[in-house]
């Protein structure tokens, strides 16, 4: 029972802020970036290219800085309740914030080092009285292995009892040094060995009772962190004409492995007396993407911009289907043990359309949008996962520009942009899914020892595919200063 359990604390603590970034990656390296729906990979030739798409590095003349700050607030609306309700978890903040810093080392080679986050996220569920659609109950709603109730489980309407909180912090973000290479002044190539890390904090109140068939919530926390493996980011410029440009960005895949601990009320330790704390480790995965835009300066004042990314979280070794996680006990009373936590992932694409218009040496206005699919299947879905479907993105941004008074041939060398954005996934899941069986994504259905999870039900720690309203909207706010010559 005791092993049963830590694998459901450990479960329910890894399972939902692993799945906070379902969608697309923001890639909001760069303002002018953000301002142009997100786009970058055949024409920004600044610092932050490192990260869009190295080989436009190559645009430095001789030095180059970049630092960004782009600030989410994200609200979230989902089944807390229970299948067909509608909870909204209110504003939640998340700041993504970058530096970039480069310079010409040869006449053909530029070197930039940065440091950004990749995907950022934090929300939350203030004062829940009625999780799943039972009661939030002081002894944590229980229910006995034989099925007899020991406190009400369906009273309506969830009131008069003790309101828990869902917190969730999530962020992947990378250090990367690269360097690009003209190979004639219409061929440009770039690569950037890259080094991911990541962190997840929860604090969460889950059924963690499910793992033994009966129904029991309790407080689980977890402080997770790592580095990941080290690996490649290669990208293509090609300058077919003097107006046209073509960018070619892939990604290859990386994993994290985080470690840290996991805390539950519900067990206590026997040395302390204190909730049980188990040393945990769980792996996050960055999959392959691949990145395609063309862009075209229509005129001395006019640049538009088109583009296309892939995002292979379906991949079966280096996407999300699932997520492995090993648990020890500190104080030596169980041996180590596995679990696999579902995600079942698909994977995704987005297209983006921008423009810019440069009305003097001085002002640019630009403008663009985007839609996306979400990786979130309907099965896995849950409570701080974007639902499936579509998502759509509406941005706008300007940029200022100076010269240095002391050699006025030198322009653009001081740049101030200025973005914001407005993203919005819904949808409402129906109840296909509701009490079916099915197998962990990822997982061998011929095991004898892998058992089948029923979707939106008892059974699960943490309840997916519940029918219900699900969306998410994000309202962005994003400044970068660039200094170059």
């Amino acid at each position: 029972m005791k092993h049963s359990l830590l694998t459901a604390c450990l479960f329910a603590g890894l399972l939902t802020p692993a799945l906070a970034s379902a969608n697309p990656e923001p890639t909001a390296y760069d303002t002018k970036s953000v301002g142009m729906a997100l786009t970058g990979t055949s024409y920004l030739e600044r610092p932050a290219a490192l990260a869009l798409n190295p080989a436009n590095m190559e645009g430095i003349k001789k030095l180059g800085f970049t630092f960004n700050l782009t600030n989410l607030l994200v609200n979230q609306t989902a089944p807390v309740e229970g299948p067909g309700t509608s909870v909204s978890s209110g504003l939640g903040y998340g700041p993504l914030a970058s530096g970039f810093i480069g310079g010409r080392i040869a006449p053909r080679v530029v070197l930039v080092g940065g440091l950004y986050i990749e995907t950022g996220y934090g929300s939350s569920f203030s004062g829940v009285t009625c999780l799943d659609g039972d009661p939030v109950a002081p002894d944590g709603g229980n229910t006995l292995p034989d099925g007899t109730p020991s406190t009400p489980t369906t009273t309506p309407p969830c009131s008069n009892l003790q309101p828990q909180d869902l917190n969730v912090t999530f962020f992947v973000g990378e250090f990367a040094l690269g360097t690009s290479f003209k190979i004639h002044e219409k061929f440009w190539l770039g690569v950037a060995l890259r080094l991911p890390f990541s962190k997840q904090v929860a604090d969460l109140w889950q059924n963690v009772g499910a793992a033994l068939g009966f129904f029991r919530y309790a407080r689980v926390k977890n402080d997770l962190g790592g580095v990941g493996t080290p690996s490649l980011r290669f990208g293509v410029t090609i300058k077919p004409h003097k107006k046209v440009n073509i960018g070619i960005m892939y990604r290859m895949a990386s994993k994290i492995k985080m470690t840290g601990t996991t805390e539950t009320s519900l067990l206590v330790d026997q040395e302390t007396g204190g909730p049980l704390t188990l040393d945990s480790q769980a792996d996050w995965n960055i999959p392959h993407a691949l990145a395609f835009g063309v862009s075209s300066q229509v005129t001395s004042k006019a640049l538009i911009a088109f583009e296309a990314r892939l995002q292979f979280h379906g991949a079966p070794r280096s996407g999300n289907g699932n997520q492995t996680v090993t648990a020890t006990d500190p104080n030596g009373n169980l041996d180590p043990f596995t679990i696999v936590v579902p995600f079942g992932w698909k994977n995704v694409w987005s297209a983006k359309a921008a423009f810019e218009y440069r009305f003097n040496e001085v002002f640019a206005l630009r403008g663009g949008a985007n839609i996306a699919e979400s990786a979130t299947t309907q099965a896995w879905a849950q409570y701080f996962t974007p639902p499936p479907g579509l998502s759509g993105n509406v941005t706008a941004g300007f940029g200022f520009y100076w010269k240095d008074r002391n050699n006025p041939a030198i322009k653009d060398k001081y740049i101030l942009d200025l973005a914001g954005a407005f993203a919005f996934t819904t949808g409402e899941l129906d109840n296909r899914y509701e009490g079916e069986s099915l197998f962990i994504p990822g997982t061998d259905p011929n095991d004898p020892e892998n058992l089948p999870v029923g979707i939106c039900s008892r059974d699960q720690i943490v309840r997916t595919g519940c029918p219900g309203k699900y969306n998410v909207l994000t309202y962005w706010a994003s400044v970068s200063f660039t200094l170059q010559y």
